[in-house]
């Protein structure tokens, strides 16, 4: 069965759109955190989303799978919430 790139390509760039929105989401704070499961291209994405992570100021968390082959990702408000009470 021959590699579809395009089918591919368009997944990535579906995971970075998810990645980039949570971190638009936890830096505007709209929620102290999200996490992203059942990436297909975690540690790709990870990677692409990194630098914008750092500009918007937001910590991004690989959450490895046990086996290591892949990982989800919690996008993380690098300040701590107010309790809400």
């Amino acid at each position: 069965m021959p590699l579809d790139v395009g089918l591919t390509r368009r997944s990535i760039e579906r995971e970075l759109d998810l990645v980039v929105g949570a971190i638009r989401m936890v830096a505007g704070r709209g929620a102290p955190a999200i996490t992203l499961i059942g990436l297909d291209f975690g540690p790709a994405v990870l990677d692409g989303c990194a630098e914008a992570a750092r500009a918007e100021g937001v910590v991004l968390e690989p959450l490895w799978h046990t086996d290591e082959s892949s990982c989800d990702i919690r996008v993380r408000s690098r300040e701590p919430w107010p309790e809400r009470g």
